[in-house]
């Protein structure tokens, strides 16, 4: 962008000496040659100063394109990971053991159904005799539980998609943009927590663009855009799941 300043200010001045140049030449033979070299001049300047405005443009198109691309990996990530966690009971950073976590492994449909049973333990406490129903004595609520049946991970959240083999990197044309996977426990209230945390540099999908259009995303601070120099998923100091995109990006609870 400085360049671009200083190159404008340098055809300011040629312009402004060539007209003055112009004004006062007498030469006719010199005067159309200087007056085309101006337009020339003149359509050269336009279009810089075209090119400055649409830049920036067209850098937003292209990088909320590749943003969408990386936050959809970040929501496969998230719907892995929680699955691992709902079965495993924490979260991985061992792509290896989550891919064939969601090739092998399946979810338990469970039918759950409140009741209520004869509290054994609690009669014989108050020594009463009570007949096989209960009667006149005490009970207390449970939840039983049944299977149904079980369905395959990788068929429940990808539905016949491999994708999952590549969680962990976004390829746009030539740009490949690794994603940083960390997992881990936090302790909250004297509780371990299992947490996660998914990391990619916005500039490493940019790495292509303009350098100060780069440098001037990655100090965004907007409620449309995406703040700071990564897209993250989650935390490895809070117990979060959520993404820092806008909505527009997709869900970030």
């Amino acid at each position: 962008m400085i360049i671009l300043l200083i190159i404008i200010a340098v055809i300011l001045i040629v312009v402004f000496f060539l007209t003055k140049l112009i004004n006062k030449s007498t030469n006719k033979t010199l005067k159309p040659v200087l007056s085309i070299v101006l337009w020339i001049i003149t359509l050269v300047f336009g279009y810089l100063i075209y090119q400055s405005i649409q830049a920036p443009i067209e850098f937003d198109k292209l990088k909320e394109k590749r943003f969408q691309i990386a936050v959809n990996k970040m929501l496969d990530i998230k719907s892995a990971e929680l699955a691992y966690k709902s079965v495993k009971g924490k979260y991985t950073d061992n792509l290896d053991s989550l891919i064939y976590f969601i090739e092998n492994e399946n979810f338990v449909i469970l039918e759950r159904k409140d009741t209520s049973v004869i509290d054994v333990e609690k009669n014989q406490a108050y020594r009463l005799t009570v007949d096989e129903k209960g009667t006149g004595g005490y009970f207390k609520d449970v939840v039983v539980t049944k299977e149904l049946g079980r369905v395959s991970i990788k068929d429940s959240l990808f539905k016949g998609s491999d994708r999952y083999r590549n969680l962990t990197t976004v390829k746009i044309g030539d740009i490949e943009a690794k994603i940083d996977l960390k997992a881990g426990t936090i302790e909250r209230d004297n509780m371990k927590i299992s947490v996660f945390e998914a990391k990619l540099e916005k500039a490493k999908l940019l790495s292509d663009q303009d350098a100060s259009l780069v440098e001037k995303e990655k100090k965004v601070v907007s409620v449309e855009g995406i703040n700071g120099e990564f897209i993250l998923l989650g935390s490895m100091e809070e117990v979060s799941t959520s993404g820092n995109w806008p909505k527009k990006y997709g869900n970030n609870e």
